[in-house]
């Protein structure tokens, strides 16, 4: 069972995370980097292998909105294809 300092600093943790993805996300030579690298453009074909670009854009207005429930079954489905979750892993990396 977790103690409550355990609790307390994963959380620290998490805010620590999404304070730098959001100050990635407002870094535009760093996006626009990303974007052009191999392992974006690798999951970039992840994604649209076997759906199509309008259900894509449906997926991402769903979620924008909160339904995220095909985001992550889509994120689950490459997470679990071969190399999938090594690929997510380093483009997080590029975030931290």
């Amino acid at each position: 069972m977790a103690t409550l300092s355990h609790i307390k600093r994963r959380n620290r943790m998490r805010q620590n995370n999404q304070s730098k993805l959001q100050q990635a996300l407002g870094d535009k030579k760093l996006i626009e980097q990303l974007a052009n690298s191999p392992d974006a453009q690798a999951l970039a074909g992840m994604l649209t292998q076997g759906t199509d670009q309008a259900s894509l854009q449906k997926i991402a207005e769903r979620a924008a909105r909160g339904d995220t429930a095909q985001l992550k079954s889509l994120i689950q489905s490459i997470t679990s294809s071969p190399g999938g979750a090594e690929l997510l892993q380093r483009l997080g990396k590029n975030f931290k």
